[in-house]
């Protein structure tokens, strides 16, 4: 079985976190935005591929804040190892009409209620509190 590492980025918006809404397999996700890792790129550049890609935006990538090792995806079943990391961007968001996605901006207390946000990602957002990377 192939495991496809997935890479999403943390992005801040004064005391808001950038997320995305996104149907998965007929399940209304929230993510972070993000995607696969394609052959030849390193998990770095895809991240910037897929913030381009998705926001229409160019992105510094900061750290590394979560890497749980291999998961089960919660949508749809399949293995994969996500990398989470904190990402500055310059500019607002401009979402291209062929992404299949709406954005919108949380606090991190309505991050980890949110009941369709996985595990792995209120698990990062904790760990940016308790690291004081996010107010």
């Amino acid at each position: 079985m192939k495991i496809n590492t997935r890479v999403y980025a943390i992005i801040l918006f004064g005391e808001k976190i950038l997320v995305c809404n996104e149907t998965i397999n007929s399940y209304q996700a929230t993510k972070f935005p993000g995607g696969g890792v394609e052959k030849g790129e390193s998990p770095e550049e895809a991240l910037n591929r897929e913030i381009k890609e998705e926001l229409n935006l160019c992105s510094n990538i900061k750290c590394v804040v979560h890497s749980p090792g291999t998961l089960m995806s919660p949508w749809n079943n399949k293995k994969y190892t996500p990398i989470y990391y904190l990402v500055e961007v310059n500019g607002n968001p401009d979402v291209p009409e062929n992404e299949n996605l709406t954005i919108d901006y949380l606090t991190k207390e309505e991050i980890l209620k949110k009941e369709n946000i996985a595990i792995p990602e209120k698990t990062a957002i904790k760990k940016l509190i308790k690291k004081n990377l996010i107010k």
